[in-house]
């Protein structure tokens, strides 16, 4: 199998590369500064073309940074399906995984989304989340299966959310962010490889998957569960606003959190390795 990778030099495309067929996969990194040229002869013979490209959310949301944001998926989501259109069948991709985010949807009340939902959230980054997936939406080469897998808060030990609050939480200082009742809708770096693994080998997945586990957190659920598995205490809370003044409004990713469900997945027999945060935690951190 040859697959074509944007974003294959992050943290979900690194551990792709790791671990999916690692030893039957070549993969054809797919790299901004490169021609067109180069991307359509690496996509005509791919099998899988799989779209990670995105420049990191929690940062200042400056003018340039919000552009740097937006372009970083939409121009290059935009450059890929482009390609991909244009294509005769015999160097067409079988299937596009172009991936997408939990934020599209609203972050804050007490429902329970899933792919179903029509309810799309205010502010920068669902903004971003929409342009992103009606880029990858304009694919209409008749050959090529289309997936958007919207993902989580994804825990690994190389990189995300533990790589940033794991030295914290080592040295006994770490604790719940805001009020800690905000959601955590978050995946297993390994489930993710595995869904990612699912769409390729089932023909019937399309369309919009949500990649999080079935068991929602929230952020003191999760404090707890890391101070478990790490035997340290978790008594100290970081405020909203200490947030607020070193990111801006992008703090609002780690304040508030989408409730997220993923029913297609289930609904298509994906069955997640690890359903809850102590489950995930455990395998992450206990060894």
């Amino acid at each position: 199998m040859k697959i074509a990778i944007t974003g294959s030099s992050g943290f979900i495309g690194t551990s792709l590369q790791n671990s999916l067929y690692k030893t039957e996969v070549e993969y054809f990194p797919l790299k901004r500064d490169e021609s067109d040229a180069q991307w359509i002869e690496k996509i005509g013979k791919s099998d899988v073309v799989i779209n990670l490209a995105g420049s990191p959310v929690i940062q200042q949301w400056t003018p340039r940074n919000k552009k740097i944001i937006l372009d970083s998926r939409v121009q290059t989501t935009r450059r890929l399906v482009t390609i991909i259109n244009e294509l005769p069948r015999r160097n067409s991709p079988r299937l596009f995984i172009s991936a997408s985010a939990i934020g599209i949807y609203p972050s804050k009340g007490n429902i329970v989304h899933t792919e179903e939902s029509n309810a799309i959230g205010n502010g920068f980054l669902p903004e971003v989340v929409m342009k992103w997936e009606k880029e990858a939406m304009e694919l209409t080469n008749r050959y090529v299966r289309l997936v958007i897998p919207r993902i989580g808060v994804v825990l690994g030990k190389d990189g995300g959310l533990l790589k940033k609050i794991l030295p914290l939480f080592k040295l006994g200082l770490g604790g719940k962010v805001a009020s800690g009742k905000q959601s955590v809708s978050f995946i297993h770096i390994d489930d993710l490889i595995y869904a990612f693994k699912f769409f390729i080998e089932n023909k019937n997945s399309a369309g919009i998957y949500n990649l999080t586990a079935p068991r929602i957190s929230t952020n003191t659920e999760l404090t707890k569960a890391m101070g478990k598995v790490l035997y340290r205490p978790t008594i100290l809370p970081v405020p909203a606003f200490a947030l607020k003044f070193l990111y801006g409004k992008a703090a609002s990713i780690m304040i508030h959190g989408e409730k997220v469900y993923p029913k297609n997945l289930l609904n298509a027999g994906y069955q997640f390795s690890f359903p809850d945060i102590e489950s995930a935690l455990v395998d992450l951190l206990a060894s």
